[in-house]
């Protein structure tokens, strides 16, 4: 009956529901609310930031998918017209969190794995102004800027066409590669290609630009329309053309589009471009759906577009955690850990298959290579490769979590670790602390609950006198004995 008091049985887990709807004209407001939306839901796999903001006011948002150390950067909508690249990167995110939550595979790609080992940084919609201008025209702005724009746009009234930033500044040639030599540019402010007086001029990319430094990708894929064609070159070095050229042949035969031969002047002011250039890693331009002119993809486009890009988010960040890990250089190590749940060990670094079983023990970790560890086990010496919460330095503590709330409570630290049951409200002992995770003690077991969730309280400590020296301590508070009447 004591366990009745103190559990809850645990129910199947439900599969989210899709929060993103790209089959509408898909808005910065409603972008953003999509983006809060999947932050909450999924709440330790999906986090926003803003980068700064747009000359007009609207936020840069970034979104973090993932959990992994090596970073893939996916970004859209630098041009105004080309909104659908933005609803293309959120339905991407509600995917992929999806299938990370439910612990499914899309197509061949084990998705929690991937997510574990990668963090894909999105900014779906680069040029916010251009977007809200291009889908909603020049209703509510003050007159003397309407006038302006209209003056950009050709003196028309139908902003469908435009491109650009509200500044009439064209992002996609703004970035400091070969921005002095860029051609088929018009030398004012326009709807399209104005690449402005100096690179970097437009806030925008300079956000994107100091973003990418504090990130550090190894592959960023910009999202472009229209034309099904990949850019995926430029001036790059020998050393890198067989690289790049490969992951761009796989992604031409994942998505049917063609690959662009490159030039030997190419114009540049891109962001691929300066990018390639910058760092000399992979960098791609993908241009989706068919051709559709001075004008957005139709929304009948998108089913197609969507299943030729569906898998283009995995695969690369597949190709950056393989980059990423061969950069990183051993680290030698010398501490016991624990290792909270069963994983493989292995006799050499990045192998995925001819393991053996680890059970829960302490191990002597001897190097570390990215997310890699060596490990001597009882069972031998071998590289493991642990999921989040699995291997753990524990501080022991002595302390009572109170919740007054329902929790679950799981069989290792991790909010995707088995969930073993929930712990109806009531205070527990608490013996052993990891980050914000704490190790409680029930009547059913020892399991890890979320800390975040739980009211921690200490032993409480008065001063009491020592007889033997005759100085004051500080010592637990003792119960008093109870009095019998």
């Amino acid at each position: 009956m004591l366990l009745v008091s103190l559990f809850v049985t645990a129910g199947r887990v439900q599969a989210a529901a899709n929060i993103v709807n790209p089959n509408q004209v898909y808005s910065y407001t409603i972008m953003q609310r999509d983006i809060e939306r999947l932050a909450a839901e999924y709440p330790d796999l999906v986090s926003m930031e803003s980068l700064g903001k747009s000359p007009y006011g609207r936020q840069l948002w970034a979104v973090r998918l993932g959990r992994g150390e090596s970073v893939l950067f996916l970004n859209g909508s630098h041009h105004a017209r080309e909104w659908m690249t933005s609803s293309l990167l959120m339905k991407m995110i509600d995917t992929y969190a999806q299938a990370y939550h439910s612990n499914v595979r899309i197509g061949d790609y084990n998705v929690r794995s991937l997510l574990d080992e990668v963090s894909i940084w999105i900014v779906p919609m680069v040029n916010p102004d251009g977007v809200t201008l291009s889908q909603q025209g020049t209703a509510g702005l003050p007159a003397d800027l309407a006038q302006t724009l209209r003056k950009y746009n050709g003196n028309s009234t139908n902003f469908t066409r435009w491109k650009a930033n509200m500044q009439g500044l064209d992002l996609n040639r703004q970035y400091p590669a070969n921005w002095s030599t860029i051609r088929d540019a018009v030398p004012y402010p326009s709807y399209q290609n104005y690449k402005g007086n100096r690179p970097g001029q437009a806030p925008e990319v300079q956000l994107m630009m100091n973003f990418t430094k504090r990130i550090d990708p190894e592959v960023t894929i910009s999202y472009h329309s229209s034309g099904e064609i990949i850019f995926w070159n430029f001036k790059t070095l020998s050393s890198n053309l067989n690289r790049d050229k490969a992951m761009a042949r796989v992604l031409a035969g994942m998505t049917g589009y063609s690959l662009v031969a490159p030039e030997k002047n190419p114009s540049g002011g891109g962001y691929k471009d300066w990018f390639i250039q910058e760092y000399g890693r992979p960098g791609y331009t993908i241009e989706i759906a068919d051709y559709a002119g001075e004008s957005s993809v139709p929304l009948r486009q998108f089913s197609t577009v969507w299943s030729e890009n569906k898998q283009v988010g995995l695969y690369s960040a597949q190709q950056t955690y393989a980059l990423w890990l061969n950069k990183q250089k051993v680290q030698y190590l010398q501490q016991s850990m624990s290792l909270l749940a069963g994983t493989e060990l292995y006799a050499k670094l990045g192998a995925r298959a001819g393991g053996i079983s680890l059970q829960p023990q302490t191990l002597q970790v001897i190097a570390k290579k990215g997310d890699w560890v060596q490990v001597q086990a009882a069972e031998g010496l071998g590289w493991i490769h642990p999921s989040p919460g699995k291997l753990a330095i524990i501080e022991e503590i002595t302390a009572t979590a109170e919740f007054k709330n329902s929790i679950t409570a799981y069989k290792y630290p991790d909010t995707y670790a088995p969930k073993v049951t929930y712990l109806k409200p009531q205070t527990v002992q608490v013996s052993g602390r990891w980050g914000t995770w704490l190790l409680a003690s029930t009547p059913g077991g020892n399991w890890w609950i979320d800390g975040r969730k739980a009211e921690l309280s200490w032993p409480i400590e008065e001063t009491v006198q020592d007889p033997a020296a005759g100085v004051e301590i500080p010592g637990e508070v003792q119960p008093e004995p109870a009095i019998t009447p």
